[in-house]
């Protein structure tokens, strides 16, 4: 009976909703083309799993450290440890769990992708304990986060990333961290800081700023992959719903009070969804050679 009262709060302070986050790392695979290379599949989706264990352990540690902020806060309360139906030795096993997790997944991966999983793991350790509270750090290192799956995923799938994608994840990226930090504050007002210490840095004007900056950037570079990338191919298609789903998510932060949560966002909103879709299909058609050749 114990076992099964507690199976939903471990599961939940796994935060499975967003592992959807480590689905970058079949990028490689995606933007190569080597759609048809098992091996490559194969050594992806590996990668996909260790991300998954280790950015668990690391969400789990970072709510033993924040549990008792978490407390004062009127969403993150309902947290396991916070609300104490988990308790700190509990979630410690779960989190050394996920650690052996990750370490047996990469005794079948490259040395390069090991020495890329474990930096993220040290990276964003470092991100609970000090610099998730010093403004434009905090922002940076989540979007270094993805920079390090996108790497992942290619080198497990022995292709070169392109310096377009890179600079397009990492803006990308920002631009959804900021937007973030715009509706934590939007949403929280006067409570803001004590939410997150670093809103106290922030303003939304100053996220505005940022949100267009980094927003033009990713359109930008995503525009210059497709027309430098595969010469030939007219990738250009793929704009009009990249730009639709970018627009979109603005509109969403600005007007809607949405975006503290990405994941929700990408999971529920049909608008995006079907951006997403469309982008998907089109990229397919296009680098397939049904488009252009």
């Amino acid at each position: 009976m114990t076992t099964q009262r507690t199976a939903w709060p471990r599961l939940r302070l796994l935060r499975p909703h967003q592992w959807t986050k480590n689905i970058l790392c079949l990028a490689g695979v995606f933007f190569s083309g080597k759609w048809s290379d098992t091996t490559a599949w194969h050594q992806s989706c590996i990668v996909v799993a260790a991300f998954c264990a280790a950015s668990s352990f690391v969400y789990i540690v970072n709510d033993i450290f924040d549990r008792e902020q978490d407390r004062l806060h009127r969403t993150k309360q309902r947290r396991p440890l916070a609300s104490g139906e988990l308790g700190v030795t509990q979630a410690m096993l779960l989190a050394m769990v996920c650690l052996c997790i990750v370490c047996v997944l990469s005794c079948v991966l490259r040395w390069g992708v090991i020495g890329i999983i474990f930096g993220y793991i040290t990276l964003h350790l470092f991100y609970s304990l000090r610099l998730k509270n010093i403004a434009l750090i905090d922002v940076m290192i989540l979007s270094i986060g993805f920079i390090l799956r996108l790497l992942a995923g290619t080198a497990a799938a022995n292709v070169r990333a392109s310096e377009w994608i890179l600079l397009c994840t990492f803006f990308l990226a920002l631009f959804m961290g900021f937007a973030k930090r715009r509706a934590e504050i939007n949403n929280w007002g006067d409570q803001a800081e004590s939410s997150r210490l670093v809103l106290g840095d922030y303003t939304i004007q100053m996220l505005d700023r940022f949100c267009n900056i980094t927003g033009t950037l990713t359109i930008a570079c995503y525009a210059l992959f497709t027309v430098l990338a595969h010469s030939g191919v007219p990738l250009v298609l793929t704009c009009p719903p990249a730009v639709f789903g970018v627009f979109r998510y603005i509109l969403l932060v600005e007007r809607k009070a949405q975006g503290e949560a990405p994941e929700n966002l990408l999971l529920n909103d049909r608008p995006i969804q079907a951006a997403l879709i469309i982008w998907f299909l089109t990229y397919a058609v296009v680098l397939s050679g049904s488009i252009g050749r």
